[in-house]
């Protein structure tokens, strides 16, 4: 039986890796593939809940969860900074990863590796002899990627310089030295989880694809009475999303009340596994607060989705046609949203555009100083929320936006179209 082995990158708390290589799993499993994952952390018993085994590494080890307030939005530059956020802070940390990775490997004797976002998968695949498949986004491509495209980055950002960790180790394996953290996201194939539209890659890489949204198909869990909007009457659904910082805080929900109180709108807001909608006190009789809904059942009868530019949900308002309101709190979510606004299906409200409150922090590590930028609030206000939102639903040109965004993507095949890739790439492998 053909093996796959994905390596997802698990170190934040937002779900989007997991999700597409869930995605990509289930369609392999129904084309006879046996499925595994190396992945570590919280996310780990819905894996297992969908019936994949899991090997999960100790290294490279967990970084302590931060205590305080995280930002209202950060600027991530490039990857750099994920070697430091994966904890690969160390020639040592690297080795050990590496062998740990190379003994799950052995165990579970895969015929290719997946990875998504992970800066393990090609050492991995090229020590253990292995092709590798990379699921990349434009912006992590490995030469020419750019997270920052719609201007120019804060003046005074330094990225760690991370040749300390990986030059000598490289080189000790007889692997090509790096010159950005995305040199690692090298491959046998790319597969592109998005529409050009959408995701233009501007790099002359062999064998990269575009093959539209790889989301998991989730069986119709039927409806929820108390989720349904009166006849006639516009639905909005909010979600925050599972890495939402300070944006998605009670502050957050206060806003969501005071800026829809008055509408005619119904309003379904999920709050996430961090708060509980009794938590959050009274709430106007058009605005309902859930934990958890079915979300894309909430994204395909809604009229318009405020939320914070995570590939999935992205995925859902494109496969659905829904215009949407973006509230980012991070680079790549922005770049997101931005892509979709260019296409008349969004409008973004980022605390980015702030640019008096842009604050400079400056670290240092074991090689050296680096630095980055952030906005410590978010200056949202609920006028501007309601303004936003009801351009998004008066104006005809955001759902027509969306809906032809929704025309291109369904002439893609997704996880059916990167299977037969993968397939491919293996055959052609064996033969070589």
């Amino acid at each position: 039986m053909r093996k796959a082995l994905f390596f997802p990158s698990y170190f934040g708390n937002g779900f989007g890796h997991i999700s597409r290589c869930l995605a990509l799993g289930d369609e392999m499993t129904k084309q006879g593939w046996q499925v595994a994952f190396a992945v570590a952390g919280h996310h780990v018993p819905t894996i297992r809940k969908s019936g994949y085994k899991v090997f999960q590494p100790i290294f490279p080890t967990r970084p302590k969860e931060s205590t305080g307030d995280s930002p209202a939005y950060m600027f991530i530059l490039d990857g750099s900074v994920q070697v430091l956020r994966d904890c690969l802070i160390s020639p040592l940390r690297l080795r050990m990863a590496v062998i740990e990775g190379l003994f799950i490997i052995r165990r579970f004797k895969p015929n290719v590796l997946v990875g998504d976002t992970s800066l393990l998968t090609w050492i991995l695949g090229r020590k253990a002899g292995l092709p590798v498949v990379q699921i990349v986004r434009s912006m992590m491509l490995p030469r020419k990627g750019r997270i920052i495209w719609w201007e120019d980055p804060p003046a005074g950002i330094v990225s760690p310089d991370i040749h300390p960790v990986f030059e000598k180790l490289l080189n000790e394996w007889g692997l090509p030295g790096i010159d950005r953290a995305e040199e690692l996201l090298r491959g046998n194939l790319y597969l592109v989880p998005n529409i050009p539209e959408l995701e233009p890659v501007e790099e002359e890489l062999d064998n990269i694809h575009h093959v539209g949204p790889i989301v998991r198909e989730i069986p119709s869990l039927g409806n929820f009475p108390d989720l349904l909007s009166e006849k006639g009457q516009k639905r909005i659904y909010i979600t925050i999303g599972g890495g939402a910082g300070p944006v998605g805080n009670k502050h957050f929900f206060e806003i969501v009340k005071e800026a829809f109180s008055q509408t005619p709108w119904f309003v379904v807001v999920s709050t996430g596994r961090k708060f509980r909608p009794e938590d959050l006190g009274p709430s106007p009789k058009n605005i309902v607060f859930r934990q958890w809904v079915p979300g894309g059942w909430m994204i395909s009868t809604s009229d318009a989705v405020i939320f914070h530019g995570g590939y999935g949900t992205m995925m859902e308002v494109v496969q659905n046609g829904i215009p949407s309101v973006i509230i980012p709190f991070h680079s790549e979510q922005e770049s997101n949203a931005r892509r979709l606004a260019a296409f008349s299906a969004a409008k973004v409200l980022s605390p980015s555009s702030d640019k008096k409150q842009r604050r400079l922090i400056h670290r240092s590590w074991k090689y050296g100083h680096f630095s980055y930028c952030v906005l410590d609030d978010n200056p949202l206000l609920p006028v501007d929320l309601l303004k936003t939102v009801s351009e998004i639903i008066e104006d005809v040109k955001y759902k027509d936006g969306a809906v032809r965004l929704k025309k291109s993507a369904e002439s893609y095949k997704g996880s059916q179209k990167a299977v037969e890739l993968i397939e491919q790439m293996v055959a052609a492998n064996k033969t070589c």
